[in-house]
């Protein structure tokens, strides 16, 4: 049976319950096998942000995954080291997975973006990608991309809740959009927070605040 991946990039800055919760919606919505968590060495479009290791990132990763049979972590971006892209990953799990089918989630937010990205044309060829709702972004936006056979009306019916999922097929591009539940956290929330001095619990897995306290970061 072919061995069906899902593949969740990122810089985890921290990571956190949303993360970890779109992750478990999609994998059983689409019957994924594993969820391949991929923390990036340097995120292209994040060169501001306030940055820990690539290996503390990937820690902190560990540590929230650990107990769920369906969730792994890589180091691929990091073994590679440089700016990471994710048609470069997608083409180094292949390599890694044989056969596999791969399946790599993305926030609506970023796929509007997505004629930006590195060798975006072939990259969508590669996989399948896995289009989850943002709050304050309309999947009917989409249509205006214009390399998908999808009605606006048809993507306007997610919007108004009409919907929770839909597929679009444009010769060998599959994409499925996602409604998922909002989950009002965010890695900057998070960070500013802990500036503050106000308190992470409840945001996060609890081995991952004790991380951050430990390690002194983003104070």
């Amino acid at each position: 049976m072919t061995q069906r991946l899902g593949i969740l990039g990122g810089t985890f800055n921290p990571i956190h319950f949303g993360h970890l919760a779109a992750a478990e919606e999609v994998r059983d919505r689409l019957k994924l096998e594993k969820v391949v968590f991929i923390p990036s060495f340097l995120p292209p479009h994040k060169i501001d942000e306030d940055i820990p290791s690539a290996l503390q990132r990937q820690e902190m990763v560990r540590l929230a995954i650990k107990g769920n049979p369906h969730f792994t972590v890589s180091d691929t971006e990091i073994r590679r080291g440089g700016r990471s892209y994710t048609v470069d990953t997608i083409e180094a799990l292949q390599q890694l997975h044989p056969g596999a089918e791969l399946y790599f989630l993305t926030g609506l937010d970023s796929f509007l973006e997505i004629r930006t990205w590195k060798d975006w044309g072939r990259l969508l060829t590669l996989c399948s990608f896995v289009v989850l709702s943002r709050e304050g972004y309309r999947f009917r936006d989409i249509a205006q991309l214009g390399f998908l056979e999808v009605q606006e009306r048809e993507l306007s019916a997610l919007d108004a809740r009409e919907k929770d999922r839909m597929v679009a097929t444009s010769g060998n591009i599959h994409v499925y959009f996602e409604r998922i539940p909002f989950y009002d956290i965010s890695s900057t929330d998070i960070r500013k927070r802990i500036r503050e001095g106000h308190s992470i619990k409840y945001h996060l897995p609890e081995a991952v605040e004790h991380y951050i306290i430990e390690n002194k970061l983003y104070a």
